[in-house]
C-alpha cells in the first residue's frame, strides 16, 4: 500500500475518534456547572472545554460562553474544533475512497454534512445536547461502518490503528487534564467535590456505567484510574488499546530495523510496562505517570508517521 494512502486511513481513523470524544466531553462538562458543588462554576467548566478545543486563555478573563461553545463545535479556524474534524476525516477517506465500501464513505459524508449544516442558533440555544448525542451517534455508524463493511485487512487494520492511538491519547489527555483542575478547586468538601468530579470523567471516557458494575461501588479516583489504565478487557482503556495496537502492527507487518525505528519494540514495551504497574504505582504520583504515558503515545505516533506513513 502507498504510504499516502496509508497516511490518510491513520489520520481519518484519528479524527473519528476525537470527534466521539470531543462531542462527549462537552455536555458532561457544561453539564457539571448546571448540577455539581458551588466551587465547579460555569466558568471552571467552559475553561475545561476551552482546553479541549485546544485554546488557552490569560487567568481572570471571563469566557463567554457562546463563544466557548461555538469555538469547539464550528470555528474552522480551530483545528480542534468538530467541524474541522469532520472536514479533516472526510478528506483523508476521500484519498482512500477507491478502497473504502461505499457504507463507510456515505456515513463519514453525512457526519460532515450534519456538522456543517446544523442551525448554529439553535445549538446555542436549546440544541447543543442533541446536536452533540447525533454527532456521536453518527460517528457509532462511522466505526460500525469500518467494522462491518470492510475485509479486515490492511485498510482496516491502518483505519484501527488510528482509532485505538486517538483513544489512548485522548484517555490520558483528559484525565490528566482533570486531574490538574481537581488540584485547583478548593479545599473545602474535597472528597465531595472529588467523587463528583471523577463521576465526570468517567462519563467523558463513557466509563462510568461499566466501572461501577464492575467494582460494585461507587466510583472514586483509585477504581477510576485502575479501570482507565489497566482493564485490559474494557475497550476503553489505555492497556486494551495498547494490546491491540501491538497485535495491529503485527498483522501489518510494518517494521524496520533498529532500536530507533522499531515501532513494534516501542509498543510492545510500553504494552509490557503497563501489564507489570499497578494504580499503587499510579497514585505516587498520578499526573506525572500520565505525562509519561502521553509522551509514550506521542513517541508511537511520531515513529508511524517519519518512518511508515511519510509522503
Amino acid at each position: 500500500m502507498l504510504s499516502r494512502i496509508a497516511n490518510n486511513l491513520y489520520w481519518a481513523g484519528r479524527y473519528l475518534e476525537r470527534i466521539e470524544h470531543i462531542s462527549r466531553f462537552v455536555p458532561v462538562s457544561y453539564f457539571a456547572a448546571l448540577d455539581g458543588p458551588e466551587s465547579v462554576s460555569m466558568q471552571y467548566s467552559l475553561r475545561s472545554i476551552n482546553l479541549m478545543a485546544g485554546s488557552t486563555i490569560e487567568g481572570g478573563v471571563p469566557l463567554v460562553e457562546s463563544v466557548v461553545l461555538s469555538n469547539i463545535a464550528f470555528e474552522k479556524t480551530n483545528p480542534h474544533s468538530l467541524i474541522s474534524c469532520a472536514i479533516l476525516a472526510r478528506e483523508n477517506c476521500r484519498g482512500a475512497r477507491d478502497i473504502l465500501s461505499t457504507e463507510l464513505w456515505e456515513s463519514i459524508n453525512r457526519l460532515y454534512h450534519f456538522i456543517q449544516d446544523y442551525d448554529r442558533n439553535v445549538y446555542l440555544t436549546t440544541g447543543m445536547q442533541a446536536f452533540m448525542l447525533q454527532v456521536q451517534d453518527k460517528v457509532a455508524l462511522c466505526k460500525a461502518r469500518i467494522q462491518t463493511t470492510l475485509i479486515q485487512n490492511q485498510v482496516w487494520s491502518i483505519l484501527t490503528l488510528g482509532l485505538l492511538l486517538e483513544r489512548s491519547a485522548q484517555i490520558l489527555r483528559i484525565t490528566e487534564s482533570k486531574l490538574k483542575e481537581m488540584e485547583e478547586l478548593p479545599k473545602t468538601d474535597n472528597e465531595v467535590i472529588e467523587i463528583f468530579e471523577i463521576g465526570n470523567l468517567m462519563r467523558s471516557l463513557e466509563s462510568y456505567d461499566m466501572n461501577r458494575k464492575f467494582y460494585g461501588k461507587t466510583v472514586d479516583k483509585r477504581n477510576a484510574l485502575e479501570f482507565l489504565l489497566f482493564q485490559k478487557n474494557f475497550p476503553r482503556s489505555l492497556s486494551y488499546c495498547i494490546i491491540h495496537i501491538c497485535s495491529h502492527l503485527t498483522e501489518l507487518g510494518i517494521d524496520k530495523r533498529g532500536k530507533e525505528k522499531s515501532v513494534k519494540l516501542l509498543a510492545q514495551k510500553f504494552k509490557n510496562d503497563l501489564s507489570y504497574e499497578s494504580v499503587d504505582d499510579v497514585l505516587q504520583n498520578p499526573i506525572e505517570y500520565l505525562s509519561t504515558c502521553a509522551q509514550t503515545v506521542s513517541s508511537i505516533n511520531n515513529n508511524l508517521i517519519n518512518n511508515y506513513f511519510s509522503t
